[in-house]
């Protein structure tokens, strides 16, 4: 395995804007860093419990992911458009939303269902894990690396919501146009 093609699929995917990138910089915009703290959380437990999972699933059952994976893209193309359709609707509509505090429980439940995740999961034990690492403690350190960067892109996107908050408050319809074209351009990459 190449440790560059590695780093380069784990870093760009990572970056990459994506339901939980999205989710997280929209709650630091609307509570800051630390107010959006909860939510963040529970999308950093559920990314690495969702890791563990993908790799004890991918590790268990490697020859039967490609016939699972047409139904997770079914699925998470659909979960990304209904949250596309949400993040676009008015902040009239939301007003009574707008002060609530997302859950660690909401962070934590949204990660394990995403779809790009686990598809970044997936893809990664079974393209450039598995077929290359053959000892438990190689698959571990490498799965664990993913998960650290992991971590790193989605505090990332989480503080630049936080550091632009007015900038987005000012703009918040062109931010939620924008928003929810990322979320539909997520679903529609699942098939590219």
């Amino acid at each position: 395995m190449s440790v560059i093609a590695f780093l380069s699929y784990v870093i760009l995917t990572s970056i990459t804007p994506g339901p939980s990138n999205i989710l997280m910089m929209n709650e630091a915009r609307r509570f800051g860093f630390i107010g959006s703290w909860r939510f963040n959380s529970g999308i950093l437990a559920g990314f690495t419990v969702l890791g563990i999972l993908s790799g004890v699933f991918t590790i268990g059952l490697y020859k039967w992911i490609p016939v699972a994976e047409p139904y997770f893209k079914i699925a998470g193309a659909v979960y990304l458009l209904y949250l596309a359709w949400q993040v676009s609707m008015s902040k009239k509509a939301k007003k009574d939303s707008e002060d609530v505090h997302s859950s660690f429980l909401s962070g934590f439940i949204f990660q394990m269902i995403n779809f790009k995740s686990i598809l970044f999961f997936l893809t990664l034990m079974s393209a450039f894990i598995l077929p290359f690492q053959h000892s438990m403690t190689a698959i571990i350190v490498y799965l664990t690396l993913a998960i650290i960067l992991g971590w790193l892109a989605l505090l990332l996107w989480s503080g630049f919501g936080s550091v632009f908050k007015k900038l987005f408050e000012k703009h918040d319809k062109a931010f939620r146009i924008i928003m929810c074209l990322l979320l539909v351009y997520s679903a529609i990459s699942i098939y590219l």
